[in-house]
């Protein structure tokens, strides 16, 4: 047989073989317990953090700045993918943020849960709700490579502020020998470090 013929013959076996093993679902052991819906739409129960209580169902301030953080990344990558302007690996970008924003508005930053939180967590959780509609309408209206630097930065100084106003509140609520544990853990590490 010619070698060409038998090189084809064994490039499309191989192709028709990975393809069939593409089709069958692995075998994946889930990762944690089912729970059923119902079980997320429960009285929201209180769970204890420190010293205070934080009720479950509440804005989550954590996760916003999370999102906040995947949302600048991408937006800086969508530039980065962007030298001769928008391109579909930047808006590729560009939709996986608005997916993020639209994760933290729908559940972290709901209305309901940001109206019980505490008066100085509402305050960071109003302003990063307001701050990421602007962007969100801004990516959902984008035209230019220059209006997506822009949105990057309006981003990254967003989560910024989150990041750092959620950080000063857990400081500011942390019981004192907590506070000397994370100073002297600081410390430690600053020392090693030199």
């Amino acid at each position: 047989m010619d070698k060409q013929l038998v090189a084809i013959v064994i490039q499309e076996c191989s192709r028709l073989v990975s393809g069939f093993l593409s089709l069958r679902s692995p075998k994946v052991k889930p990762t944690r317990e089912y729970r059923p819906p119902s079980e997320f739409l429960a009285e929201p129960q209180e769970q204890e953090i420190g010293e205070g209580k934080i009720e479950k169902g509440t804005a989550c301030l954590p996760c916003t700045n999370s999102h906040l953080h995947a949302c600048a990344g991408l937006l800086d990558e969508g530039v980065r993918m962007s030298p001769d302007g928008l391109n579909p690996d930047s808006m590729e970008r560009v939709d996986k943020c608005l997916r993020e924003i639209a994760a933290a508005e729908r559940v972290d930053l709901a209305p309901d849960k940001v109206a019980g939180l505490p008066e100085d967590e509402r305050v960071i959780a109003e302003t990063a709700a307001k701050g990421m509609r602007e962007i969100r309408h801004g990516l959902e209206g984008l035209n230019t490579k220059d209006e997506l630097e822009q949105l990057a930065v309006s981003t990254s100084t967003l989560q910024k502020y989150v990041g750092k106003e959620w950080f000063k509140l857990r400081l500011a609520k942390m019981p004192k020998d907590e506070k000397l544990k994370l100073a002297e853990k600081t410390i430690e590490r600053l020392e090693q470090e030199e």
